[in-house]
């Protein structure tokens, strides 16, 4: 029990871990490095797909953001947020993409269909979880991001990151580099972006429906 007792005294904590393999792979440590991408390749890969909504450019747009860390790393301070770094390194390459390529990825509302209005507005947030089962919450999601994707990048990165990946506000400013309440104003007016999209497309389904 003892040895046990030790075992847990002496192991690393995730944060104490984390910032030990940033340092080795700030040191030129190829392994650590690798290690660093593999732990947070999933959620970079995530936040692309949900701003440019394109997959097939989502892979080239990744390597881009971990060239970037790669060769940025050597300036991040060890206490700092490491992960409001990589988002913030991700959104503006994003960002990059979307101004090169002249558009905006967009789905019309319109192009929800009707049962779709139906289904979101019944449950109406993309961040229930607990009251949901697994099937309900997946179809919630995708019809969510839909809507997401009809917003300009710096409303859709800002509710992406609020909602779907569930950071603070304290993440956030760190990561757009705003005040709290600078991030709690542009919040309030992304979500009534994102609700004035969704009234429309609902009206013109109804307008639909009554030819």
């Amino acid at each position: 029990m003892g040895n046990i007792a030790m075992l847990h005294a002496t192991s690393p904590s995730p944060l104490t871990a984390d910032k030990d393999i940033i340092r080795r792979s700030q040191q030129g440590d190829q392994a650590a490095f690798e290690l660093l991408v593999r732990k947070f390749e999933r959620r970079v890969f995530g936040l692309i797909y949900q701003m440019v909504r394109s997959p097939s450019e989502v892979e080239d747009i990744a390597q881009e953001v971990f060239t970037k860390l790669y060769f940025s790393l050597p300036q991040f301070r060890l206490e700092a947020s490491f992960e409001a770094w990589l988002y913030r390194i991700t959104v503006n390459q994003c960002y990059d993409f979307l101004r090169k390529r002249k558009r905006e990825a967009q789905v019309a509302q319109a192009d929800l269909t009707e049962e779709e209005m139906r289904f979101f507005e019944s449950f109406g947030s993309i961040t229930q979880k607990p009251t949901l089962d697994i099937s309900k919450r997946l179809e919630l999601r995708q019809t969510a991001e839909r809507l997401l994707s009809a917003l300009p990048p710096k409303d859709r990165s800002l509710l992406v990151l609020k909602e779907v990946e569930e950071l603070s506000i304290e993440e956030l400013t760190a990561i757009f580099k705003a005040s709290a309440s600078a991030i709690k104003l542009r919040l309030f007016r992304a979500r009534n972006h994102l609700k004035s999209v969704y009234e429309k497309g609902r009206k013109k389904n109804k307008g639909r429906a009554r030819l």
